[in-house]
């Protein structure tokens, strides 16, 4: 029996990145129909669409309409376009992102080994980008290790990962009919599968699938690469984005059994700043009144840091120079460290007192 695969490509303004994008979904080991949804782009992202499909019927494109909820709209529009009775699964690809010849496959795999699966997302690579000078450069690895962290974490978490991420992720037709009909139950006749009214596309979707009963997981084996922000303000606002929707999701759905994991890890991340905080305090002031020897404490916590951010390098996919001089020099993973306590706590002032999400 053929099992039927389609692939979304949501993109906007993505004419650097998009042919390799869709020539590495038409060299799959497992053949993929692929659907383009340009969405306002102003560059030339459609032409270059347009030129690959004259040449192969795999490929069509999907143009947006007075679109204003940015990549949850796009694929909205998808779902609403395409018929989706002859395909099994769908993957859902950024625009800016290249995919191994045999994710599909791999990911195909992980859907057999378990009945429950709802859906299957990637490991979660950096691909290599042109950085000018130092401090982009030094940004550019910082992610580039971090997105390893991403894939640490969820080796542990199972068939119950935090968020199966938009980046790269394969979904099972039978799940996201169950969304739709779960949208069409409470309402909201926009959303269709993406809740619309959300900046996390991606998590909302992963919880409302675990709500349903679905297993959402990792394939260890499904490579992907994705651009990363090379500019600092860049890289705050896309951060700020993920955490402040992930706070709103987490309101939204409220205790459950699907949440409950994650609500806990926000009270163990404040009690934990909350300690960390203590312990800078008491060697500030140790310092103050000239007394020079560091709390035990915070020497103790310090050096478990330092270790679990060493440990991490195992993780990285062809790890370079600049990847173990981040890590080993330790000073500049701690500032990255401060700089994204600095988006979560940021995130939750946000929540607290501007109700309005912004992209």
């Amino acid at each position: 029996m053929t099992t039927n695969v389609i692939a979304f490509v949501p993109a906007h303004n993505e004419e650097k990145v998009i042919r390799s994008t869709i020539e590495s979904l038409l060299s799959q080991t497992h053949k993929v129909d692929v659907v383009v949804i340009n969405d306002n782009s102003t560059d030339d992202t459609v032409k270059i669409v347009r030129n690959i499909a004259t040449t192969n019927n795999h490929i069509s494109l999907i143009e947006t309409v007075g679109n204003k909820f940015k990549k949850s709209g796009a694929l909205n529009t998808a779902y609403q376009t395409i018929d989706l009775k002859s395909y099994d699964y769908v993957l859902s690809v950024d625009g800016d992102t290249v995919i191994a010849s045999d994710l599909v496959e791999q990911a195909l795999i992980e859907f057999q080994l378990d009945p429950l699966l709802g859906a299957v997302c990637s490991r979660a690579g950096v691909v290599k980008q042109v950085t000018r000078g130092f401090f982009e450069k030094l940004i550019y690895h910082w992610q580039y290790v971090e997105y390893a962290e991403f894939d640490r974490s969820r080796i542990g978490q199972g068939t119950s990962i935090k968020v199966a991420h938009g980046m790269c992720t394969v979904y099972k037709i039978e799940a996201i009919k169950a969304v739709m009909a779960r949208r069409r139950i409470a309402g909201k006749s926009d959303c269709t599968v993406y809740d619309v009214h959300n900046i996390t596309e991606d998590y909302e979707l992963t919880v409302t699938l675990k709500e349903l009963g679905y297993h959402i997981a990792a394939g260890f084996g499904m490579y992907a690469w994705t651009d990363v922000p090379l500019k600092l303000a860049d890289l705050w606002k896309q951060r700020v984005r993920w955490l402040r929707g992930g706070i709103d999701t987490l309101w939204e759905h409220g205790w459950n059994r699907s949440t409950r994991k994650d609500i806990l890890n926000t009270v163990l991340f404040w009690i934990m700043l909350s300690i960390q905080g203590i312990l800078l305090d008491y060697t500030l002031e140790d310092i103050i009144r000239g007394v020079y020897h560091l709390n035990t404490m915070f020497i103790l916590v310090m050096c478990v840091m330092y270790v679990d951010c060493i440990y991490t390098l195992r993780y990285v996919q062809n790890p370079k120079k600049w990847d173990y001089i981040v890590r080993l020099t330790f000073i500049p993973q701690l500032l990255y460290a401060w700089f994204t306590i600095a988006q979560l706590v940021y995130a939750y002032y946000l929540f607290l007192f501007n109700p309005n999400q912004e992209w």
